[in-house]
């Protein structure tokens, strides 16, 4: 009992699949006018990236980028409140989420 402890505390400090503060790895910028909306995505760490855009529980957008980059996606703004979630994950296993709403 006390080894398997020991390997996955060892784990846990080596950071192996976790998941970094969204202040960490990205910004995201939310945006609406006009029945649009604009997610300005900003990755400043240099690295191959896989981005998933969700909006409103939908994929919206999935692809590579290589960072540093920035990136916006438009999308149609729905009538109340949007909610938009931006994932991405790149070397390592680091995985970053940010969040955020908008309302007419």
């Amino acid at each position: 009992m006390r080894r398997r402890c020991l390997s996955l505390l060892v784990l846990l400090l080596a950071g192996c699949g976790t998941v970094r503060a969204a202040a960490d790895c990205l910004t995201l910028d939310l945006r609406a006018s006009e029945g649009e909306l604009a997610a300005t995505i900003t990755v400043a760490e240099p690295a191959d990236w896989r981005v998933v855009v969700v909006h409103d529980g939908h994929v919206a957008w999935r692809g590579k980028r290589h960072g540093p980059f920035t990136y916006t996606h438009r999308m149609r703004d729905y009538k109340g409140a949007d909610h938009v979630m931006v994932r991405i994950s790149g070397p390592a296993g680091k995985v970053c989420t940010k969040t955020d709403l908008v309302s007419d």
